[in-house]
């Protein structure tokens, strides 16, 4: 660029090139100098909004993972529409949501089959609350629980049928709370037939969480 300005000023030399047509090119080259300026300034300016509306976005996706890790029940814990099986697959299954979400350890889903050995946890009005046994509270890592919808039935013996298998992990003190709690809101025959009938995950989440 320079040494063009310094040929065109040679050519204005030999070839009487007039004073206003240099200025003319200078003007050009500053508005030129001018709008490149502009256009990196605006380049850094968008570089940090973009930053700041990525880093809000990063506070946003850790509040929501920190309201996940602090409750009980979520609805991605809740499968409906299963298929008939035993209740031990049943209570494995429901041991293995506790363990993939994080409340307990993988030895926890022993202790609940150890528990169904001992003394059923069919609890009737065709819900069951598979839990393990008090040895296995050093497996568990925080509160939760599991809803498990099996519309035609697990048979849980002597003529029990569970509709609804509700795995349990209470931490510390929360364990009794948590089958006080359940067993309030199943109380009413009514709202136990809707929860095994309803196709929406929305239903039995909110029954739930008014009480936990």
């Amino acid at each position: 660029m320079i040494d063009g300005i310094y040929v065109l000023f040679l050519v204005g030399q030999n070839g009487q090139l007039t004073l206003g047509i240099i200025l003319a090119i200078a003007l050009i080259l500053l508005v030129l100098f001018v709008i490149k300026k502009r256009k990196i300034e605006g380049t850094a300016e968008n570089k940090d909004e973009s930053e700041k509306i990525n880093s809000n976005k990063n506070v946003i996706r850790n509040t929501e993972a920190q309201n996940v890790d602090n409750k009980i029940l979520i609805k991605d814990n809740i499968v409906l529409g299963l298929k008939n099986t035993t209740k031990e697959e049943a209570i494995k299954m429901a041991g293995q949501l506790l363990v993939n979400s994080g409340y307990v350890g993988d030895e926890y889903i022993q202790a609940m089959l150890e528990r169904e050995n001992v003394i059923s946890t069919y609890i009737g009005n065709g819900v069951a609350i598979p839990h393990g046994v008090g040895s296995a509270k050093e497996q568990i890592i925080k509160s939760g629980i599991v809803v498990l919808q099996f519309p035609q039935g697990v048979d849980f013996g002597e003529g029990n049928i569970a509709y609804l298998i509700i795995g349990i992990a209470g931490k510390d003190n929360d364990h009794l709370k948590l089958l006080s709690n359940i067993a309030t809101t199943l109380e009413n025959n009514d709202v136990v037939e809707e929860l095994i009938k309803t196709t929406n995950a929305g239903d039995i989440y909110n029954t739930f969480t008014k009480n936990l």
